[in-house]
C-alpha cells in the first residue's frame, strides 16, 4: 500500500523541532531571570540554526510581498517588513509556564540596529572565544520568539496569497498543526480560551 502525502509545512515543522531542543534545556537550566546569562555550546547551537532560519523566512516573506525583491540580508529586508506589516516589530512573545515575555524584534522600530539576538549570533558565529558569553538564555529565548514571529507572519501571507482571502491570526494558528509546545504570541491569536493570559506591554 503506497504512501499518501499532503503538502507539509516544512518551516513550521522545523520552528516546532528548534523549540523542543529548546524546551529539554529547562530540565538543566531554569528560566528565570537570574538565569539570563548563562551560556552554553547547547544555546550557541540553537541561536545559530535559529538565526539562520529567520534569515531564510525573512527573504521569502519579502519574494512574497514583493516578487522583484534582491532582499538578502537584514539590512535589506527591514525596511520591506516594517512597510508591509508595520506591527512585526511590536509582537509580544510568551511563555506561560515560565512568565517570560518579550518583544524580540523591538530594535527594529525603536532605533537603526539589529535585534541584540542577531547582533549576538554574529559575534559567537565570527568572535567566539572572545564572545561565548553571548550564546545564552536570554539571546536563545529571544532568537527563538523572532522565528516564532518570522514564522507565522510568513505563512499567514503565504496562505493569504495562495488563497486571494484574508486569514485571521485565529485562523492561521488553528491551521499550523500541531501547536507550538512553548512559545506562543498574544492571546487574540489563538482560539483556546482561558489558556493563554492577555499579553498587555
Amino acid at each position: 500500500m503506497g504512501i499518501l502525502y499532503n503538502k507539509s509545512n516544512i518551516h513550521w515543522n522545523y520552528f516546532l523541532a528548534i523549540e523542543r531542543d529548546f524546551e529539554k534545556l529547562s530540565r538543566y537550566i531554569e528560566f528565570t531571570e537570574s538565569n539570563n546569562n548563562t551560556f552554553s555550546i547547547e544555546l550557541a547551537r540553537i541561536i545559530m540554526v535559529t538565526t539562520q532560519e529567520v534569515d531564510v523566512i525573512l527573504k521569502k516573506l519579502c519574494k512574497l510581498v514583493d516578487p522583484e525583491s534582491t532582499a538578502d540580508n537584514i539590512n535589506q529586508y527591514k525596511p520591506i517588513i516594517l512597510h508591509h506589516f508595520p506591527e512585526f516589530t511590536k509582537e509580544i512573545v510568551q511563555i506561560q509556564r515560565f512568565g517570560m515575555r518579550s518583544k524580540p524584534w523591538i530594535n527594529w522600530f525603536d532605533s537603526n540596529d539589529h535585534p541584540f539576538w542577531w547582533t549576538a549570533n554574529n559575534k559567537i558565529k565570527h568572535q567566539r572565544t572572545d564572545h561565548f558569553e553571548k550564546a545564552n538564555l536570554k539571546n536563545a529565548y529571544n532568537s527563538l520568539g523572532g522565528l516564532l514571529v518570522a514564522t507565522l507572519y510568513y505563512y499567514k501571507t503565504e496562505i493569504e496569497k495562495e488563497s486571494g482571502n484574508s486569514l485571521s491570526w485565529t485562523d492561521l494558528t488553528f491551521t499550523l498543526k500541531p501547536n507550538s509546545s512553548l512559545l506562543k504570541l498574544k492571546d487574540d491569536y489563538y482560539i483556546e480560551p482561558g489558556t493563554w493570559a492577555k499579553a498587555e506591554w
